[in-house]
């Protein structure tokens, strides 16, 4: 694009001079308006070069100087005025301000014609738009290209790198990392590095995106975002700026495009590029997600095979998982996903590169809303690895996703109860404390028991209906005799530590435990008694964790 300085060295301006602004002539100019009204600011724009001969200002110094400030407001790249008539030469007041700034402001003899200085920006303007659609038609070629002769996401990225000589990285849904590009000599971070590494861009940074929006940003508008490096970033390894591209197919997300942005501003053309690229992606993409539906289907119904009730093992089955790499006789365990609101397809993503990382074989589909996960294992620690992976990759989204695991099982017949167990390890989270993402059913104990309870039984018991009276105080009295009572037995009967979680003095606990004792006719001394209570209050979690309070 044409700058003043170029401009300025034109023959056509050989007679002009610099009055101001000289650190500003690297100024990009888009075209050139003449306007010589007081009101000029009102009919140029960003970027764009005023022509004037201060027709309407000649004998106003301060409405000249207001002019300036006005054009400096509004980004205009420039100004000359044509001296010799109206205005023999620009007052130093105006040259002051136009300094301050870096506003070019340049005098021009008055028998040179606005004109030819209009048509010259103009012929460069256009000229400059010709040959920017020339290359984005040639980008776009050649990217197209790698579509029709079946080419990858690797080719994609390859092509993108070379063209922008940065580099490159394109992530599914769930920022597992698909393909990357890194020309030679070029330099990359820690945080590449480790998305390189780790096969998945870094949920510390994509944590740092989500909370300041920008991942939001991405997604809402479905356009270019800039990451710029913060010390915030840097201590999350991201010293080099981004460039975040959404995949977008008939406006849905596919994936992202990372680019390097490095210490060369990014031009009008390598924007075409990224976007070309995304485009081709996104082809790609929904191409190898057609291809993969069959896969998939056939996934779905092994997965259903597995976990009816009925499974009865036969040669067609033990064929359909020796595709996914299953052993119907290896140990296996059911994780069930809680997508909250997040995208189902990106959990399943999600739970299938899990599985990925941790080199265990799966079978991952949907059921009933949720996402569930057969994994082969042969320990439990691979599994909390697993879970682990998981999640860490979906922290980027606003919603937290929950899971419900199940117990290691061996016996193949089994896997509908584990797929149970994984269910209501799920409904019972919220039952084993606040901010947890993972229940598991072997730390259930108790409350596996509690939740089996019928309604009658519970109705038969002494101590849920002495927790009722205590909680029916409290509602009527607004008081926290419930809530100090779970403290107290949580504690294990601590007076100490009781009293300073619910932050009160050691005589107001003992205060509220007396009238406790009285309103529930007990005697909180006694061992079993403790116990009882705190069954009924671990009932009432359970009730609460499916709706039932």
């Amino acid at each position: 694009m044409l700058t003043i300085h170029q401009l300025r060295e034109m023959p056509l301006l050989a007679e002009s001079s610099l009055v101001a602004g000289a650190s500003g002539l690297d100024r990009e100019i888009l075209w050139a308006a003449v306007v010589d009204i007081p009101q000029a600011d009102d009919w140029v724009r960003a970027d764009e070069l005023l022509l004037t001969t201060f027709y309407g200002l000649r004998e106003d110094v301060e409405g000249q100087v207001r002019l300036v400030r006005q054009l400096i407001e509004k980004r205009v790249a420039g100004m000359i005025v044509a001296t010799g008539a109206y205005v023999m030469s620009i007052p130093d007041e105006v040259r002051c301000v136009a300094d301050t700034a870096g506003f070019p402001i340049l005098e021009m003899p008055w028998h040179i014609p606005f004109e030819d200085i209009v048509r010259v920006v103009s012929e460069h303007s256009l000229n400059d738009q010709y040959l920017l659609y020339k290359q984005s038609l040639a980008i776009h070629r050649a990217l197209t290209r790698l579509v029709l002769e079946g080419g990858s996401l690797q080719d994609v990225a390859h092509e993108l790198c070379a063209l922008l000589r940065r580099p490159v990285e394109i992530d599914d849904l769930s920022f597992a990392v698909l393909a990357e590009a890194t020309g030679p000599g070029a330099s990359i971070d820690e945080s590449r590095r480790g998305a390189i590494r780790e096969g998945r861009s870094s949920p510390r940074l994509l944590d740092y995106l989500r909370r300041t929006g920008m991942l939001s940003q991405a997604r809402s508008t479905l356009s270019v975002q800039r990451v710029d490096v913060t010390e915030e970033t840097r201590a999350l390894g991201m010293t080099m700026a981004r460039i975040l591209m959404p995949i977008v197919v008939a406006r849905r997300v596919y994936g992202y495009v990372w680019i390097i942005a490095g210490e060369r501003d990014l031009e009008p053309l390598d924007f075409h590029a990224i976007e070309h690229a995304a485009t081709v992606a996104a082809l790609i993409l929904f191409r190898n997600q057609t291809a993969s539906q069959a896969e998939e289907r056939m996934e779905q119904h092994v997965l259903s095979r597995l976990l009816a009730e009925d499974l009865r093992p036969d040669s067609a089955l033990r064929e359909q998982l020796a595709r996914f790499h299953l052993r119907l006789e290896a140990p296996h365990i059911v994780v069930v996903m809680d997508v909250g609101g997040a995208d189902l397809r990106t959990v399943e993503l999600a739970g299938r590169n899990a599985a990925r990382h941790e080199n265990l074989p799966c079978a991952v589909g949907e059921r009933s809303g949720r996402v569930v996960a057969l994994l082969e294992c042969a320990r439990r620690e691979q599994v909390e690895r697993y879970c682990e992976f998981l999640l860490e990759s979906l922290g980027a989204f606003d919603s937290p996703v929950r899971l419900g695991v199940s117990a290691l099982q061996e016996a193949p017949g089994d896997l509908a109860r584990e797929y149970e167990r994984a269910l209501e390890a799920l409904a019972l989270l919220p039952a084993l404390g606040a901010g947890r993402q993972v229940a598991r059913f072997e730390e259930l104990g108790l409350l596996h028991w509690l939740h089996a309870l019928p309604p009658q039984m519970l109705a038969e018991n002494a101590f849920s209906g002495r927790l009722a009276r205590l909680m029916e105080h409290d509602r009527t009295h607004e008081g926290q005799l419930t809530q100090t009572l779970e403290v107290f037995l949580e504690y294990e009967g601590n007076g100490v530590r009781a009293a300073e979680r619910l932050y009160i003095h050691r005589h107001t606990l003992k205060y509220r435990l007396r009238r406790i004792e009285e309103i529930c006719d007990v005697d909180l001394s006694d061992s079993l008694t403790k116990l009882n209570l705190r069954a009924a209050l671990l009932q009432r979690r359970v009730r609460a964790s499916y709706g039932a309070e």
